[in-house]
């Protein structure tokens, strides 16, 4: 059976004649008369082609379609009455939800960000997603993430970014490593000359490793190992494979256990900064705004204390 032209006041009126057992008295709970409580549940007889009640002069009594009926127009009424409530929780942002995707360099410190966040809104739920910038981009088209945490935004006219957070791009090797020896800046031609560890194609620390080095990052007498995480990366510097190109925010405790060596070269730090990022044209949730919002305002929670390699 399909339903056609059924209203909610067809069902209000039907649950009130089942209260009060009356065409009568129902117009009066109503304040209308007994014959339009009577087309009422005519109307809705024809739209549903079965018969509610049981008709007498003195009496109504209902059919077993009609006792079905009554326990569902309860919960639809029930639920229809409860919208606004829903609304304005939503709106006074007591619940909601908002899917983020952030890159892999960001997850060291996004996830102390949004705990910040869950605690201002608790009723508010995140979904967090990790990939490569490639990847959250992607997402974010297909409308499976709302908000995106990457570097450099991709070059698409139907994007909005926000700026909310900077870090340092700095060059790492193993502490006895060739190059942890010098004091003086190291010259890119010069590093280039020992196996450089890359992330994928389509990372965003790749893209600014091949951007630094230029024509050289093509033409590193060794082809440059490329591993797809920066923990991979990480692993393979302190098993002295290489050096690489990290974010500082991706090895602050690697570096302040002396498992790994910042090495000074000309031209680095690179100064970055991390967006949020999604959608141009898109009609917004309030927790979706609220979090970007909060991210704008605590975006020095994260920008690192990466100044010491300036």
């Amino acid at each position: 059976m399909r339903l056609k032209n059924v209203t909610l006041n067809q069902l209000r009126t039907f649950l009130s004649l089942v209260r009060n057992e009356s065409f009568t008295r129902a117009g009066q709970d109503l304040s209308v008369s007994p014959a339009t409580v009577t087309s009422q549940i005519k109307h809705l007889e024809d739209a549903l082609a079965t018969q509610l009640v049981f008709r007498t002069t003195r009496s109504v009594r209902l059919t077993d379609a009609g006792r079905a009926l009554a326990r569902q127009a309860i919960k639809i009424l029930h639920l229809v009455e409860g919208i606004p409530q829903k609304i304005g929780a939503v709106e006074q942002l007591e619940q909601g939800e908002v899917r983020v995707g952030v890159i892999s360099s960001a997850k060291y410190v996004m996830p102390r960000v949004l705990s910040a966040y869950q605690r201002e809104y608790p009723g508010i739920s995140l979904e967090m997603t990790i990939a490569n910038r490639d990847r959250i981009w992607e997402s974010i088209l297909q409308g499976e993430i709302d908000l995106g945490i990457m570097g450099t935004p991709p070059e698409d006219v139907n994007i909005e970014s926000s700026v909310i957070g900077t870090h340092q791009l700095v060059m790492l090797c193993h502490p006895d490593h060739a190059l942890a020896t010098h004091d003086e800046p190291v010259a890119p031609s010069e590093l280039i000359k020992h196996q450089l560890i890359a992330r994928e194609v389509g990372s965003g620390t790749r893209l600014a490793m091949a951007a630094f080095f230029g024509g050289l990052f093509h033409q590193a007498p060794k082809t440059p190992l490329v591993l797809d995480s920066n923990e991979a990366i990480k692993q393979a510097i302190m098993a002295n494979m290489g050096v690489s190109l990290l974010s500082d925010s991706t090895c602050q405790l690697e570096l302040g256990l002396g498992l790994i060596h910042h090495i000074p070269v000309h031209g680095t730090p690179l100064p970055r900064k991390w967006y949020a990022v999604r959608t141009a044209n898109t009609e917004r949730n309030p927790a979706e705004e609220s979090l970007l919002s909060f991210l704008i305002e605590h975006g020095r929670r994260l920008s690192q204390a990466s100044s010491r390699y300036a």
